[in-house]
């Protein structure tokens, strides 16, 4: 399972993999540092067959916009399911409401620290875990 980082500040995609190097997941991590390596990357055909975990995404990217990006991985149905967590400092009312409405997995404000990063981690991997298990027929009490 493959986590895609989409992030141009060189610290806070050094802190992201970090973190996951600890979680035990940095064997599998692609990193892209502008809007339009992304979406040239999540729209080649090549990348349909990726399995993916999780995408962390900065809002504001050169090129292509985060929410530019978000908009074509909720209109490609093999990303529709995704967990995608958003980075961003941004405190704009429309941007975070448009996130919302895309089915963002959750929200880490910038600067990034450890404890943000756990906890949306943690926050997204539980829930996505439990929507699993809750989906499974084998695990129904009916």
């Amino acid at each position: 399972m493959r986590i895609i980082i989409i992030e141009d500040n060189t610290d806070d995609a050094a802190l992201l993999h970090r973190q996951l190097k600890k979680a035990q997941l940095n064997k599998h991590i692609k990193t892209l540092s502008d809007g339009g390596e992304a979406l040239s990357y999540i729209t080649d055909e090549r990348f349909a067959t990726e399995d993916l975990a999780a995408i962390f995404l900065d809002l504001h990217l050169p090129k292509v916009t985060g929410l530019q990006l978000l908009e074509t991985i909720r209109s490609e149905e093999r990303l529709m399911s995704v967990p995608v967590i958003v980075m961003t400092s941004s405190n704009s009312p429309e941007e975070l409401e448009r996130c919302r409405e895309l089915g963002v997995a959750c929200f880490v404000s910038k600067p990034l620290t450890f404890s943000s990063f756990a906890k949306a981690f943690a926050d997204t991997f539980h829930a996505r875990r439990s929507r699993l298990y809750s989906d499974n027929p084998r695990n129904s009490t009916a």
